[in-house]
């Protein structure tokens, strides 16, 4: 999207309050949509929308605030992350703690991709421009609305349905998860008939037909779980899972280069939020996964049962860091200290780090680590991997969903995935087992989380904490963990019923 920032000239301000959220910040960079002509035009309308959602995925620990409950990842006992304490040690369940800091951020967040969304949809709708360039663009804004619904649905519960617009009323009611799904399902199925192919869109980043299809495919995997529990849906899961790979495009990376600045954007990557170190929009997830020490801020980590878990081999070794980084800083630059490394048991916070982030750092920005690399929201492993459980939950696994499962346990044990090698192969699997590997593969990218809630096994995945880990758990979770409360700000101006109250299924 680097191109698309330096496109938008013409633009307006829009001062409202969102009846779900206070909205009441800058609203410039929206070109006005009356008289939406050529393709710079529709180009520059689509910015905002790409543009907010960089801002809501740019700092994972203000984004995933309320999803730190998943075993995958922690935080440090001390400093601020008092509103990351919550979740992560389940202070919720009865619209208790819904006014913590950050639990906003994705929020606010979402829902102004949703409204800038809606706007472009509607803009459209009068616009001059070719049919064709026109269905491209709404296929876009359609799949970006549909991706932000999907995440408020499932950390929050039921969403109002609100398609028109950037001003509501502020007396709108939450519709059932169902319903949500059902004009979810609809914008992406809108989406995957009218987006380009992969590698054809016009600017790296943009959504093609395969990231709707990926998406299509991770609703229905959602829709066939907790708390809807339609299983039919696992073949659909299938069937998009399956369009995705037979496209022939996207392939999976040496494990190694993988999460490699040079290697972004390549053909694993699915759909990714762009950021660029020409114009500054930077990517905080190298300072957040990193621990002070190291000059990062210690917000987000591995729990040391699900990194005792995993396997060794190449794909540890690139998920992790755990010969932690040693740094000062001085003159104005960061420094290495002696030693230069400590290990990670031995560390100030006692655990590794995700490596995963932090292969991309840059240290000569500011006195804090820093990136640019894009954030892969959908990649290729994923793919195969719900191809993989979507088979096995409908009760027809079979060689080709064997192989797509191998192919990441391969490549996970630096082998080549098109390969059969018998000591990585697996001659049967079910759903669980997938699941795991889902786990390990996808850890700390902002999966693990729903994978645990709509296969209701969050209760036995934290039975096994470590206990070592220094966040205390206020409870043990039930399912009235599940679904995270409303931001407090959102019901004191609307007429939404918190949770567990407002949440219903169908």
């Amino acid at each position: 999207m680097k191109n698309t920032y330096k496109i938008f000239t013409l633009i307006i301000s829009f001062l409202f309050v969102f009846s779900c959220s206070d909205l009441e910040e800058d609203r410039s960079g929206i070109l006005s949509l009356d008289n939406l002509q050529s393709e710079g035009d529709l180009v520059a309308a689509l910015t905002p929308v790409y543009k907010e959602l960089q801002q809501t995925f740019k700092n994972p620990h203000f984004m995933r605030t309320n999803t730190f409950g998943s075993d995958d990842i922690t935080t440090w006992w001390g400093g601020n992350k008092a509103p990351l304490r919550v979740f992560d040690g389940f202070n919720y369940g009865n619209g208790e703690n819904s006014e913590v800091n950050w639990l906003d951020w994705d929020w606010k967040g979402f829902w102004k991709v949703i409204y800038h969304a809606n706007s472009l949809v509607e803009g459209l709708k009068t616009s001059t421009a070719p049919d064709a360039l026109k269905s491209v663009v709404e296929g876009e804004a359609r799949f970006l609305r549909a991706f932000a619904y999907f995440q408020l649905v499932r950390e929050h519960g039921n969403m109002p349905i609100i398609l028109d617009g950037m001003t509501p009323t502020g007396d709108e009611q939450r519709a059932t998860v169902l319903e949500n799904y059902q004009h979810i399902e609809a914008d992406l199925l809108y989406a995957e008939a009218n987006l380009p192919a992969p590698g054809a869109t016009a600017n790296v980043g943009r959504a093609s037909a395969a990231a709707a299809k990926t998406v299509l495919a991770d609703l229905y995997l959602t829709w066939a779980g907790w708390p809807v529990k339609d299983t039919s849906k696992n073949a659909l899961a299938a069937t998009k899972a399956k369009e995705v790979i037979d496209m022939g495009y996207h392939s999976l990376l040496p494990i190694s280069e993988l999460w490699l600045l040079e290697n972004a954007n390549s053909r694993e990557s699915i759909f990714s939020v762009q950021f660029s170190k020409e114009e500054d929009h930077r990517n905080g997830h190298p300072a957040a996964t990193s621990f002070h020490m190291a000059r990062g801020w210690s917000d987000m980590y591995p729990e040391l049962q699900f990194f005792k878990d995993f396997p060794e081999g190449p794909r540890k070794e690139a998920t992790f860091v755990t010969d932690i980084p040693n740094r000062g800083f001085a003159g104005g630059k960061i420094i290495t200290k002696s030693p230069a490394s400590v290990e990670w048991s031995v560390s100030e916070r006692f655990h590794p780090m995700y490596g995963k982030f932090t292969a991309s750092e840059d240290l000569t920005v500011v006195g804090r680590t820093m990136g640019y690399r894009p954030i892969e929201v959908y990649r290729y492993a994923e793919v195969l991997l719900i191809f993989a459980e979507a088979k096995a939950a409908s009760g027809s696994l079979d060689a080709s969903a064997l192989d797509a499962l191998n192919q990441v346990k391969r490549r996970a044990a630096g082998l080549d995935p098109f390969t059969s090698d018998p000591t990585v192969d697996v001659t049967s699997a079910n759903v669980n087992d997938i699941i795991t590997e889902k786990g390990w593969e996808l850890a700390a990218e902002h999966k693990r989380w729903f994978d645990l809630i709509r296969t209701e096994t969050l209760e036995t995945a934290i039975s096994r904490r470590d206990p070592n880990e220094q966040v205390p758990l206020v409870r043990q979770p039930t399912k009235d963990q599940y679904i995270t409360p409303i931001p407090a700000e959102a019901i004191a101006t609307s007429k939404l019923i918190q949770n567990p109250q407002g949440f219903k299924v169908q």
